[in-house]
């Protein structure tokens, strides 16, 4: 059928379906009528997109979440786009919700469309090839108007999904096009990618259990039962394979682990040390788990066993001191960073409790490591600690050691804690302030004064440490909800360090690249030189929930496709190009709109302290010269308020 005339066709269905409301419809397929009905019972805008305020933090968890898909996948979708790019195509990946994780887009594609997708699903924008293809899980081509919502009428879209290596749908690709070039093949070039990108899924897996030589690698199911055990697995605890298939773990190894609590509250570790003993000998192990999650429900686990082999240093020590970071490694110009790190050298020179505050992705590993090296204890151990990621059950034994015979699985003349192992240099705890209530008053204890009793034991052991603490939650709130002690606190927040989130030292972005830029192209032997003024002004413009870190992400990505010497606005992900065509308007209203709630709270903490400036930057988390930087801003007259 010509094209001219198809279109027509379509488009009349359209409009009788959703314009008139006509039952009877024809000159589509019944796949697309079904997802028609599907889409009005959502009650989808065929006109505007609704795009939650939850989206943006949403995609960005998903694609921290399948770095491993999108690692995978990237090479086949820039393959496809070499091939593809002159016919001006646009190939996305999506997870099974929806959420865009990556996208390669030809440049006219670009620089015709105002589309501000986040969210690919059917509930979101009706009929369309990815979303339609996720509720179907397979493959869909839709064109012009067979999609419902008329910003997509200009194109034609195909995809397919991609499965696991458990069969289980996470996500699909999909190849866009402008309308007026309708091409079978493109279904064909979205299905096969997708084959590829599963092939590769299950190759990756199958190298993980069969090929592994370095690392043992168990896999249980949600019983505990062992489903597979390599062979790097099986000499390092000295079993032998024909008897181990069906066995429940905790009868081969033997760590104080509770494997069916792990599973139930989806937990992952890794690189956590053990010794495990086996049938003739005991050996010092790293152990990593990962959930294997249905519908995040657990289905399993994967324990990677990987044998330490050197016993002469400090065997108990996280992290070797020439590892560690140090002042130098910390990168910024702005004012703001600098008198962080001033502080932080101060702390540094003295042997008080330390806490350091600030938003996820800020770097307070990366400061509590060059205060360690930049101490008198350097030459010590620094041994760190996330308290957010260990079971309830296991908090103690692993801060304070435990005496054989004290629990099941305990080993035979048992364990130190991270006290012990840190004595004489640095134990840092990191996401303090998701440590149990239950165990925040044996904590307490033991910082105030400086002993240390085993689980299961009644010896008090002397420690000498420096304790720097961390956290990304409010505190100050934790402490009013009774969800965190308050003796614990001020005993922890003796010298308080606030790192600046990313958005209020915007200043350090250009310096923060180049250094990623140098750092990525040495992984990956690129030759990338530097960034463009365009693409440096919308990254400069975006907000940065996920602060550093997320910055890092994104320019490992834009290093590893970037098709020249700089990286282009075409190189970034399309969150960020699409955050970039926002109404100038629409960003001036946002922002008056915070300035406002911003000014409205610093008001209201200023009158409950009296207008002193010290307490107010302390209860709002931030530093001194960020609030007085406030106050000079909103033109705030401090006398106002102090008594």
């Amino acid at each position: 059928m010509e094209l001219s005339r198809k279109k027509e066709i379509v488009s009349r269905a359209w409009h009788d379906f959703f314009i008139l409301g006509k039952e009877e419809i024809y000159g589509v397929d019944d796949l697309i009528k079904e997802s028609w009905i599907r889409s009005k019972n959502y009650g989808v805008d065929l006109f505007n997109e609704i795009i939650l305020d939850t989206d943006e933090l949403e995609q960005q968890k998903s694609i921290h979440k399948h770095s491993n898909l999108i690692d995978i996948a990237k090479p086949y979708m820039v393959d496809l786009y070499n091939i593809i790019k002159k016919s001006d195509f646009m190939i996305t990946l999506t997870d099974k919700k929806g959420y865009i994780l990556e996208t390669i887009i030809a440049p006219n594609i670009l620089d015709n469309t105002n589309i501000n997708t986040i969210n690919l699903s059917e509930k979101r924008v009706g009929t369309n090839a990815m979303g339609t293809c996720l509720y179907l899980e397979k493959p869909v081509q839709t064109w012009a108007e067979e999609h419902c919502y008329t910003a997509f009428h200009s194109y034609t879209t195909s995809a397919a999904p991609i499965h696991d290596y458990n069969g289980e749908l996470i996500g699909c690709i999909g190849i866009t096009g402008f309308a007026n070039i309708l091409s079978s093949h493109t279904l064909g070039m979205a299905t096969a990618i997708a084959h590829a990108i599963e092939n590769q899924i299950n190759l990756s897996y199958s190298n993980i259990i069969n090929q592994s030589i370095a690392d043992g690698i168990i896999v249980i199911n949600s019983q505990g039962d062992i489903t597979s055990i390599n062979k790097t697995a099986l000499n390092i605890l000295e079993l032998k394979a024909s008897k181990q298939i069906g066995k429940n773990i905790k009868d081969i190894l033997k760590v104080p682990l509770d494997f069916n609590y792990i599973m139930e509250e989806n937990l992952n570790f890794y690189n956590k040390r053990f010794t495990i003993d086996t049938n003739k000998n005991s050996t010092i192990c790293e152990l990593s788990v990962t959930n294997l999650k249905n519908n995040l429900e657990s289905k399993g686990l994967v324990i990677v066993i990987k044998k330490v082999q050197d016993k002469s240093f400090n065997k108990y020590k996280d992290i070797k001191n020439n590892q560690l970071f140090s002042f130098e490694d910390i990168v910024g110009e702005s004012s703001a960073i600098k008198e962080t790190i001033k502080l932080a050298h101060i702390a540094s020179n003295g042997n008080s409790n330390i806490l350091i505050m600030g938003e996820s992705g800020t770097g307070k590993e990366l400061f509590a490591q060059s205060i360690h090296s930049n101490s008198p204890r350097k030459n010590k151990p620094f041994v760190a600690i996330n308290c957010g990621a260990l079971p309830v059950n296991l908090v103690e034994s692993e801060l304070f050691g435990y005496e054989e015979g004290a629990f099941t699985g305990a080993k035979k003349g048992g364990q130190p804690g991270k006290f012990e192992l840190a004595n004489g240099g640095t134990l840092f705890l990191d996401e303090i302030g998701d440590m149990p209530l239950s165990i925040q008053a044996s904590l307490l204890r033991v910082i105030e004064d400086r002993k240390v009793v085993r689980v299961g034991g009644t010896k008090e052991t002397n420690v000498d440490v420096m304790i720097i603490t961390a956290t990304n939650k409010n505190l100050y709130e934790a402490v009013k909800n009774n969800s965190f002690r308050a003796d614990l606190f001020y005993r922890i927040n003796v010298f308080t360090i606030t790192i600046p989130p990313l958005r209020e030292r915007k200043e350090d972005i250009e310096p923060l690249i180049r250094h990623f830029i140098k750092k990525y192209n040495n992984l990956f032997f690129s030759n990338v030189k530097g960034i463009t003024k365009e693409a440096l002004e919308i990254i400069k413009h975006y907000n940065w929930p996920g602060n550093i870190r997320e910055l890092e992400n994104i320019v490992e990505r834009a290093v590893q496709i970037a098709q020249n010497q700089m990286i282009q606005v075409k190189d970034l992900p399309i969150y960020l190009q699409q955050n970039s065509k926002k109404n100038k308007t629409e960003i001036n209203k946002e922002m008056t709109l915070i300035e406002s709630k911003e000014y409205n709270t610093i008001v209201k903490i200023l009158k409950s302290t009296h207008g002193n400036v010290k307490s107010t930057a302390e209860i709002l988390g931030l530093s001194r010269a960020t609030i007085y930087r406030k106050i000079s801003k909103f033109g705030i007259d401090l006398d106002e308020y102090r008594n």
